[in-house]
């Protein structure tokens, strides 16, 4: 965003895109899931920089990469996982995968 052409509407519209995926998120770890706040700070970061639909895949991405990860852990580990997982680690590996995200969709839709 250019905050010179936009001034002060571009600080405001740079708020609101960084503020809704902190609230979302925030209800979210009230309600009693595990989602730490440094990883709402990822995501509220990457809503600044991209569009809904990508953001939306990223999160969506970062959950499946997670799920693979815990599910070989727990096989290669031969019992259930106890531990916390870095979620961060897996929004920046789905972050990373966006170039790719055509041939994803492509393949698994």
């Amino acid at each position: 965003m250019n905050l010179i052409e936009y001034q002060a509407l571009g600080i405001v519209y740079f708020i609101i895109r960084a503020g809704w995926p902190i609230l979302i998120l925030t209800l979210l770890r009230i309600c009693g899931k595990t989602i730490g706040m440094g990883d709402v700070k990822i995501i509220s970061v990457m809503s600044t920089m991209l569009c809904v639909d990508d953001l939306i895949f990223v999160m969506a991405a970062s959950v499946m990469l997670a799920g693979v990860a815990i599910i070989l852990r727990c096989i290669i580990e031969r019992q259930f996982v106890k531990k916390e997982l870095h979620y961060s680690f897996y929004i920046t590996a789905a972050f990373f995968l966006l170039p790719f995200q055509t041939q994803i969709m492509e393949v698994y839709l």
